[in-house]
């Protein structure tokens, strides 16, 4: 799915399950894991926090160990890990497998995941962290010599990682959220922030690398509709558990999208807030054709996004027409387009 132009690559990257139950989340990340390699994805995001099943950092072994064209993109909260570890982790897998490791840097969990964790940073402050977190784990793996670091949260005097990190392999930081403090810190260390899609679609993107959404996509419209009403039927438990996660959490951006899911859909621009309505998603939809979908992609693109983190619904069919409007995508921004090989039935 990723599209190459000249002197430019798109990466796409999927999501790992969030599927209830250890096993039919293992078998359904066995899935995405083979379902992203084949129609050459970028990598896999893989989630961090106390609900999880699996460690990420486990997970992403299992991607380098099963793949040899996907890289883990890694959650990483600095309430979990301590940034030496991260960067530890990070210098092992690439000396093992001489692949790029992503990390998407987070701050937050649910209110009483932190609270059980004893952290009681406030929001804001936990950005101030991060910056922290993520300047050392930058300068562990650049430095050729120990690093000291004197910051409010960490400290650190000659610590060093006793293996010389490959330059060509760093890790690029990926970084959600809109708050300003949230910018503030992806401005500082160049990282890559996300941000939702809008119902204004690509319009609402203005100096935005990464865009966040899930896609249902068919040959036309009503096909694609009628897909995203059945994977997504009304689910009125899912409402009940949305509206007790949105008692437990301090997030900007989730607040953002609560507001608009309490709004009437933009349906007519393809833009879906029902899978996040029923806690079947962190991020809004977009169902339309392939050719409107690829359209969509391609806005994207010329309004500088280079980075995609989809949510697709957990089947084969799905990843490939997705892929099938990736593919009309590049097209459009090549201007010539290949016959498409036949899809997924």
């Amino acid at each position: 799915m990723r599209i190459t132009i000249p002197q430019k690559e798109i990466r796409v990257f999927t999501i790992s399950p969030r599927t209830l139950g250890l096993e039919k989340y293992w078998q359904e990340l066995q899935d995405t894991i083979t379902w992203s390699r084949n129609f050459n994805c970028t990598g896999i995001l893989i989630f961090t926090g106390n609900d999880t099943y699996i460690e990420p950092w486990l997970v992403a072994q299992t991607i380098l160990e099963k793949t040899l064209n996907l890289s883990p993109l890694v959650a990483v909260n600095p309430v979990y890990m301590h940034p030496f570890t991260a960067a530890k982790m990070i210098s092992s897998f690439a000396h093992l497998y001489q692949r790029r490791v992503y990390l998407n840097m987070v701050t937050g969990t649910a209110v009483s995941h932190l609270e059980a964790l004893g952290d009681s940073v406030p929001h804001d402050e936990r950005y101030q962290r991060l910056l922290e977190y993520i300047q050392i784990v930058k300068a562990l793996l650049e430095a050729s010599r120990p690093v000291t670091f004197h910051g409010r949260f960490y400290k650190a005097d000659h610590l060093q990682l006793y293996s010389v990190f490959p330059k060509e392999l760093l890790p690029e930081f990926v970084l959600a959220g809109q708050s300003p403090a949230a910018r503030s810190v992806c401005d500082a260390v160049g990282a890559v922030g996300m941000h939702m899609l809008q119902s204004k679609l690509a319009d609402a993107v203005l100096e935005t690398r990464g865009i966040h959404f899930g896609i249902v996509t068919r040959p036309d419209d009503a096909a694609a509709w009628k897909a995203a009403e059945r994977l997504f039927p009304p689910d009125s438990e899912g409402k009940d558990l949305l509206d007790y996660s949105m008692r437990n959490t301090d997030s900007s951006w989730k607040r953002r999208m609560r507001f608009e899911a309490d709004q009437p859909d933009a349906a007519a621009s393809g833009y879906w807030l029902e899978p996040f309505r029923n806690s079947k998603a962190d991020c809004p939809y977009f169902v339309g054709s392939h050719t409107r979908t690829a359209e969509l992609i391609a806005k994207l693109v010329r309004r500088g996004v280079d980075t995609f983190i989809l949510d697709i619904p957990a089947t084969e069919e799905e990843y490939a027409h997705a892929s099938e409007a990736f593919r009309l995508a590049e097209c459009q921004l090549r201007s010539s387009c290949e016959p498409a090989a036949a899809l997924v039935s």
